[in-house]
């Protein structure tokens, strides 16, 4: 009998924090990497359309540009956007954006025994690259291909989700969750003090609606979670105040971003 009681024991898994949910409120913060991208909404005719004010092309003193555009003011006739992309991480893996980095506090408020609601303010610097192929059009006839010309913006974000976070009852140790919610957002586009000119911008503000899963995992002295969100912006997140020719093609641009956090309560 003792023998037996003794295996038992110690075939048993010992279980963590086994009062910590009880909790009223508790608190972390979270460390994630993002990747985010624009939805480009474009005109049907923009490859067509000409722009006839050549001060809209960036030039050479522009060093900011990752490729100056070269052309002569003299014979300029019109210009043209034939193409554009998005300059991923690596060319040979076209659907993976630049990745951003995220952190931030969160408090979560225990409205039922599954039901909490989280609140995570973030800090997050993202980078969103696209490059631009244009046409220039000369006075004696000729055309011009340009080397595709990359806008570069660092995107700074302070963001304020506020989820509902729907947990699973634990297995030992670990509880899988699902959140919902929706997620205001500041942006400011970073730039140098020698730089002249804008990127395709953001708006200041915009609203996203975030879907998201996990798991939480608790040890003696902390319950760590892992978490994959995805954000779909709501609004249309083109700025009215561009310079050159960035936003000619566009009718509209909405935010969309995937997010991998780390958490720590």
């Amino acid at each position: 009998m003792v023998c037996a009681t003794g295996v038992q024991a110690q075939g048993r898994k010992i279980i963590y924090l086994q009062n910590y949910d009880k909790a009223p409120y508790h608190f972390g913060f979270l460390l994630g990497a993002n990747f985010m991208d624009y939805n480009l909404i474009l005109k049907d005719d923009y490859q067509s359309t000409k722009y006839y004010d050549s001060q809209e092309l960036p030039t050479t003193g522009d060093e900011d540009l990752l490729v100056p555009v070269h052309f002569s003011a003299d014979n300029f006739e019109s210009y043209q956007i034939t193409n554009i992309e998005r300059d991923t991480l690596n060319r040979l893996m076209k659907t993976m954006p630049r990745v951003g980095f995220s952190v931030g506090v969160l408090g979560d408020l225990r409205l039922t025994e599954f039901l909490n609601l989280r609140f995570a303010p973030t800090f997050s610097l993202s980078e969103i690259n696209y490059r631009y192929t244009l046409q220039i059009n000369q006075k004696d006839g000729t055309v011009k291909y340009e080397t595709p010309c990359s806008h570069n913006p660092y995107l700074t974000c302070i963001e304020f989700p506020l989820h509902l976070k729907y947990r699973s009852k634990r297995y030992n140790n670990v509880a899988a969750y699902l959140i919902a919610g929706l997620n205001p957002k500041l942006y400011f586009s970073f730039k140098k003090k020698s730089q002249n000119f804008n990127w395709l911008k953001n708006k200041t503000f915009d609203l996203a609606l975030e879907l998201g899963s996990g798991f939480d995992i608790y040890n003696q002295w902390f319950k760590m979670g892992i978490e994959a969100k995805v954000g779909f912006g709501l609004f249309d997140a083109l700025s009215d105040d561009q310079v050159y020719y960035y936003a000619h093609p566009l009718n509209s641009m909405k935010n969309k971003q995937f997010q991998v956090s780390f958490t720590f309560e």
